[in-house]
């Protein structure tokens, strides 16, 4: 559904554009809202962004889940405590919780970046930093892309 890495600003009001392509993927869908929340890789924070549909398909896949759990109550706690529904103006434009900004250090420089089925916020620089640090991974290891099956 989503691809590729775009950059853009934040403005003084805490409004980001959604990207071009990100957009029309979701007027396609008639979606005029997302769903935003916390999210780290390896240490490094950002922000994570769901079309309405995926959003309600992990919330499925959660409810199937034992929800004694201790690991599954903390990520609900973290993951689905932390989201914000948001819409998307008639600019293209949302407005991210001042919370989510804080949580991810975003700059006024953020890069939007696809995940498939949803994407992410990063700080522009953070996420050249792990981009670089990820390269850096599978330049040592040949092997990379053959473990992963794909």
């Amino acid at each position: 559904m989503f691809s590729g890495r775009f950059d853009h600003a934040i403005d003084e009001k805490g409004r980001v554009s959604i990207p071009v392509r990100f957009r029309e993927e979701l007027q396609r869908e008639g979606l005029d809202r997302l769903y935003i929340t916390n999210y780290f890789h390896e240490r490094s924070r950002c922000l994570e962004l769901y079309p309405p549909v995926e959003w309600t398909k992990l919330i499925d896949k959660i409810r199937q889940k034992a929800s004694f759990e201790p690991r599954l109550q903390t990520f609900e706690m973290f993951y689905i405590g932390g989201a914000h529904e948001v819409q998307v103006d008639r600019q293209g434009r949302i407005l991210i919780p001042p919370k989510l900004r804080e949580f991810a250090n975003l700059g006024r420089e953020v890069t939007f970046s696809a995940r498939t089925d949803h994407f992410q916020l990063w700080d522009k620089q953070e996420l050249e930093r792990v981009l670089n640090a990820a390269h850096e991974k599978m330049m040592e290891d040949p092997e990379f892309f053959q473990k992963l099956g794909i």
